[in-house]
């Protein structure tokens, strides 16, 4: 079966690609093409189904990164690499043109400068380097007063859009030589990454559902949670039920299970956890241990790196049940926090709208006892992972609460 790709790109580019559409194996293309590179934002919503998205280049990517975040298919883009920026280089010498006269846009810099110094050349061109959501006047201003300014006779562009503003402009330009081997390199990988998301999505997941009830759960008390899961309940003891599905859907049920479906499940108090897991008893054992941590009416999924998703339906919060940056395994080892209440701490300090916070604030977001947050804040303080910067009075009587920071990196 063939692999569909939408390919977001300019109307130059998919005429490029339309030529050597033959040389890709299995691979069926859609194009969505745009005059703008923002308009890739707009493209997204339009994509008719399809495995994977490729992008032309960075910039349309960059400005479509939120909405790409949001699609259940992966998705790719065209790199600038040494080939294209060496391609292009060489039809320029090759035409006679001084390096030092010519201007170009380019995703790295560094990548240029290298193949130059490569080749131990004194030559290199005004280069601009292309940040994520950057303006596009901006490029054309930079190419358009070097020219004006007579210190460059040629401008070099990978977007489509300044190309033909410069035109307008009376700028010579040239485009980006995109080479035939990197275009096929980056859809092929992009086809990968789909069959890869494909293979993850169709892996084993295995369930527990746990009812709270001293009375015996009926066969009709199930069938919502069996039209949800559209599968069957085996009942493994009393109001212990297991059931088998995959990762994809699991995943694409919790993605799109609103509260009100969620409060209709079920009358009767209940637990549901999910295992992932490489083989059928890592998965069992994976949604065995979720189970323990899952509190009454909500679920968990617990993956096969150890990660812990949930709680749903009302969060989609990753805690990490085992700590590999070694930054954060010293400050585990050190404070004997567990990596699960490490990984919370973590979550919270990117959530939080503010550095500083109380033991309160971090209570409220852990969904613990006072005791329990002003145990893990003690253990912070201690090693000086945390620190007391200050004190608030948010009332006229009793003690003062300390106002915290903390002192460990939490954005690795």
């Amino acid at each position: 079966m063939d692999t569909q790709i939408a390919v977001i790109c300019s109307n130059e580019f998919a005429k490029r690609v339309k030529t050597i559409e033959t040389e890709l194996s299995s691979i069926k293309l859609q194009y969505y093409t745009y005059r703008n590179p923002q308009e890739a934002t707009a493209l997204i919503g339009q994509i008719k189904p399809c495995d994977a998205v490729f992008f032309s280049g960075s910039l349309p990517y960059f400005y479509a990164k939120k909405k790409c975040d949001e699609l259940p298919i992966p998705t790719h883009y065209l790199k600038q690499d040494g080939t294209a920026i060496a391609t292009t280089l060489l039809a320029l010498t090759n035409r006679g043109t001084t390096l030092q006269e010519v201007s170009i846009d380019i995703t790295d810099p560094n990548i240029a400068t290298g193949i130059l110094e490569d080749i131990s050349t004194n030559e290199f061109p005004w280069m601009y380097k292309i940040e994520p959501n950057v303006d596009i006047e901006e490029i054309v201003k930079f190419h358009y007063d070097l020219y004006q300014n007579q210190k460059t006779t040629q401008a070099v562009t990978s977007i489509h859009a300044v190309y033909e503003i410069l035109q307008k402009q009376n700028v010579p330009v040239i485009r980006m030589i995109d080479p035939r081997s990197s275009i096929i390199k980056g859809i092929s990988e992009t086809k990968n990454l789909a069959i890869l998301s494909k293979s993850q999505s169709a892996k084993i997941a295995v369930g527990y559902i746990q009812f709270e009830s001293n009375r015996e759960i009926q066969n009709n008390e199930l069938g919502q949670f069996t039209l949800l899961f559209k599968t069957r309940l085996i009942e493994v003891e009393r109001n212990l039920f297991t059931l088998f599905t995959t990762q994809g859907d699991v995943q694409r049920i919790f993605e799109y299970l609103s509260e009100i479906q969620w409060k209709r499940l079920s009358d009767t108090p209940f637990k549901l956890a999910f295992g992932y897991g490489s083989n059928i008893e890592e998965a069992t054992q994976n949604a065995k241990d979720a189970l323990l941590l899952t509190k009454s009416n909500t679920a968990y999924v617990l993956t096969e790196h150890k990660q812990l998703l949930g709680p749903y339906p009302k969060y989609h919060r990753c805690i990490e049940l085992r700590t590999q940056e070694p930054v954060l395994v010293e400050v585990a080892k050190s404070t004997s926090l567990s990596p699960a209440n490490l990984s919370k701490v973590i979550q919270f300090s990117k959530y939080h709208t503010a550095n500083e916070f109380t033991a309160h604030d971090l209570e409220s977001f852990l969904q613990v006892s006072r005791r329990t947050s002003e145990r893990i804040l003690k253990k912070l303080v201690d090693h000086q992972y945390a620190e007391v910067v200050g004190e608030e009075m948010t009332y006229q009587q009793g003690r003062p609460r300390a106002v915290y920071r903390l002192n460990f990196p939490t954005y690795l």
